[in-house]
């Protein structure tokens, strides 16, 4: 009985006190251009109560009845003291800026107290970071608006506009130019295993979209990594271990809550006479565990052709920090829209809003898919009174014209059709109808075939989703041959991407050469240059079945299982001593077996609506490859094994560039003709284009090994060396070495070649960007050879190369 009358007694007291209170909604906008502001500071008059704005300027406050005003202070504008309007429902408030610059040199003397406080949030990172919590699941609404940045234009007195300008403010009156949403499912399970699953997506213009726009694509969600993603190039974290050498921070401004926290704002920005990629803007951090409760950012150096800042606002969530706005703001300044005299640079707006979070989901790894991005079959067909469960707001008359006014242009000018297209290019394709032209078909050159045309092409989804089949027909006018092939291929399963595929060719393979079955052979890779330089192959008339998939339990792998039979004939005048197959040309029979796998630790693959994309891995990719030679079978006249490595990993330093690392090898056992051993890839001419991973002052063919292994280091150092204006040319430093043993060198006749036992070294430099064209840039370099096997004359021990690196 007494227990139930305190409870009641603490029911009425709570009533009491809500009864004499009252909840302020408002929106805090700068009064020059209207935008809201973000992280504004607001107390009460009695200074009891107080808030910040969220990303959105938005902010809601609970006062005693009858107070009057509210304060705002904000840094780089005018403290407010603003008079309470109680009969508007929203309290729209405008800040007016005043100047402040962040690059200005402040000298303290002692110690900096902004340090103090960014060396606590620093040993307190690890326990706020929320991917070091167990698990965590959240449900983010993104949405995205391309627009003109023309605030000039629409407070212009119309008197004083032309025609073109009235025409592009009426326009940007009513709508902007497109607009996306996105409704995103994200699970999360420590260390690093992620999953994004787009349960809708919606973009202007197009009924089914090939991108979809997610934010956590373009910024890091967490700000506690050591290094933050932006645009998918890294900064370094301002609370990353040791950035208060490398960092300038100010103590800006400390505010109160009613929580009894202290809130520090600090700015930040790459110290002077430092050379690394870094980020400026301010940190809001809480004394409630020393966390980042609100970010603002953006590179501190001028990215070419764009202006980034993003926004993030952390909330307690069950006595954890954790993101639950995120802004991003792209501004393409050598993009604009011309009006009469004027230009305005496109500028695209990004929201997201992180809603559902919970911290024990009670998640199990079997509830993770194949892919960490992946797309809901019926995401582009969701009805409206889905997208208003999940916006925080109705769409108003501006968004809704945008979809009117882009999905019927979209629709008249078939914008589906051109995304398909530029989707089907960078794949190496050209679509025709329902018929995809392999664009590595048309033309290439060796110096085996010399300069090759020819045709290939492959059914699409239009004849079947399921089904695809195609062949080739080519002439090289150096080896002055026809080559030709036909294959098909079925998609087993989609989500797992198994695929079986049938292959009949005639063609040319080169002699002592590697390939694993996920290798990029596009024209427009870097690592199709060494091909120029191939000079020994064997005409070969193949039959292949392989059938390549994904386990869900080991999503980190791809797998491929082949069957192959091969009929080769021998280069030039080679003969293999153990065969005994008469005069030249020898002709061999292969029937192999392969299994083979590709691994890559936490790899960011979205599956998209036109199928799976590879944002790369953070860790080392492993290539693996065992092949069989089965003698007998199908006439096969050799019985050897092989197997074959590959490891590849890029390490990005803080402050120094990255080095890129690969290490290849490879073991072949049993009686086999040079055809199944290993060349060592050499790409030497006295200039000749730079050719990565392959070792550039080695004459092609001329180390033969069964055994071997190489490794190719690179360290780039972006342009953290030289930098003037924006002529930012990249250095690179070069070493190749290599290692390998032939067991009976003895059994290869008129093939000349030699081997390599004491270790092969060259070293070198490339200068990229010395001519920087946006799609490609062009450089120069050198490579030097040295140690047992250098070449007596000194000049013919160097290589001079013309580098040529593309943007895609």
């Amino acid at each position: 009985m007494k227990r139930n009358l305190i409870i009641l007694f603490l029911i009425l007291i709570s009533t009491l006190l809500n009864a004499q209170t009252i909840t302020v909604k408002g929106r805090v906008l700068d009064s020059t251009s209207r935008k809201p502001l973000a992280f504004v500071n607001i107390i009460s008059e009695s200074a009891k109560s107080g808030t910040m704005s969220d990303i959105e300027g938005k902010f809601q406050i609970k006062l005693p009845e009858g107070t009057c005003c509210l304060k705002l202070s904000y840094l780089g504008y005018e403290t407010l003291e603003y008079t309470i309007d109680y009969s508007k429902k929203i309290q729209n408030i405008f800040l007016t800026p005043k100047s402040i610059d962040l690059d200005e040199v402040t000298v303290f003397p002692g110690v900096n107290p902004a340090h103090r406080i960014i060396n606590l949030v620093i040993a307190n990172r690890d326990n706020n970071n929320p991917e070091n919590l167990p698990e965590f699941s959240y449900v983010s609404y993104d949405k995205m608006v391309l627009t003109a940045d023309a605030d000039s234009l629409m407070k212009m007195d119309t008197a004083l506009m032309d025609t073109s300008e009235i025409k592009v403010r009426k326009l940007l009156d009513k709508q902007d130019f497109f607009m996306s949403e996105t409704v995103t499912e994200r699970k999360y399970m420590k260390p690093k295993l992620n999953q994004e699953n787009v349960i809708a997506t919606k973009v202007s213009g197009f009924k089914n979209p090939v991108i979809v726009f997610m934010l956590s694509q373009i910024q890091s969600t967490s700000f506690y990594n050591e290094k933050i993603n932006i645009l998918n190039k890294n900064y370094i974290n301002p609370i990353s271990k040791g950035s208060t050498r490398k960092y300038f921070f100010l103590l800006e401004d400390t505010t109160y809550n009613d929580k009894g926290d202290t809130t520090f704002i600090i700015s930040y920005r790459p110290r002077i006479n430092t050379r690394f990629d870094g980020l400026k803007g301010f940190l809001y951090i809480n004394s409630n565990g020393w966390a980042v409760q609100n970010v603002k950012a953006e590179p501190s150096k001028d990215t070419t052709g764009l202006t980034i800042q993003i926004q993030q606002l952390y909330e307690q969530i069950e006595g954890h920090w954790f993101p639950t706005q995120l802004n991003t703001d792209i501004i393409f300044t050598n993009m604009k829209v011309s009006s009469g005299k004027h230009s305005y640079a496109l500028v695209a707006h990004g929201t997201s809003f992180l809603k559902d979070i919970n911290l024990h989901p009670g998640l199990r790894k079997k509830d993770f898919g194949f892919h960490e991005v992946e797309v809901e079959d019926d995401a582009t067909k969701k009805k409206e009174n889905f997208w208003n469960k999940y916006r925080t707001d109705s769409l108003n008359a501006r968004e809704r014209e945008t979809y009117r006014v882009i999905d019927s242009i979209g629709k008249e000018t078939d914008f589906d059709k051109y995304a398909t297209t530029a989707q089907s290019l960078m794949s190496g394709v050209i679509p025709w109808g329902p018929v995809d032209f392999d664009i590595n078909r048309f033309f290439h050159y060796n110096n085996y075939e010399g300069f090759y045309l020819g045709v290939g092409a492959h059914t699409n989804h239009k004849v079947s989703k399921v089904f695809s089949f195609g062949g080739f027909l080519g002439y090289g006018f150096r080896d002055k041959t026809f080559k030709y092939g036909v294959d098909a291929s079925v998609l087993v399963h989609k989500p797992s991407d198994s695929k079986m595929r049938f292959n009949y060719y005639y063609n040319v393979l080169p002699s002592g050469g590697t390939s694993f079955f996920t290798d990029n052979n596009q024209i427009w890779n870097t690592n199709y240059f060494g091909q120029f330089f191939t000079t020994r192959m064997n005409l070969t008339r193949g039959y292949e079945i392989n059938y390549q998939f994904k386990i869900k339990a080991l999503r980190d792998f791809s797998w491929n299982l082949g069957l192959i039979q091969q009929t080769k004939q021998a280069y030039g005048n080679y003969i293999f001593t153990p065969f005994n197959a008469g005069t030249p040309p020898q002709v061999y029979h292969f029937s192999m077996a392969s299994f083979e796998f590709r691994y890559a630790y936490r790899e960011k693959i979205m599956q998209t609506t036109k199928g799976p994309v590879s944002f790369g891995s953070d860790y080392p990719v492993i290539w693996f490859k065992y092949t069989q030679g089965i003698k007998g079978l199908f006439n096969s006249d050799f019985g050897f094994s092989k197997i074959d490595l590959r490891v590849l990993h890029t390490i990005n330093t803080n402050y120094t560039g990255s080095l890129t690392w690969m290490l290849s090898g490879g073991i072949a056992t049993g009686a086999a003709p040079a055809s199944e051993l290993y060349a060592a890839n050499g790409t030497y001419a006295l200039f000749s284009i730079y050719a990565p991973y392959t070792f550039g002052t080695m004459r092609a063919n001329e180390f033969l090994s069964d055994r071997y292994a190489s490794l190719f280091l690179t360290w780039d150092f972006k342009d953290l060396l030289l930098s003037i204006g924006k002529w930012k040319p990249q250095l690179l430093l070069l070493t190749n070495l290599s290692i390998g043993t032939l067991k009976h060198p003895e059994e290869h006749i008129n093939y000349s070649f030699k081997t390599m036992e004491k270790g092969y070294y060259e070293s070198g430099i490339v200068i990229r960007k010395l001519l920087n064209l946006q799609l490609y840039d062009i450089g120069v370099g050198v490579m030097y050879r040295y140690g047992p096997y250098s070449l007596p004359k000194t000049g013919d021990n160097f290589a001079y190369k013309v580098s040529l690196f593309y943007a895609f």
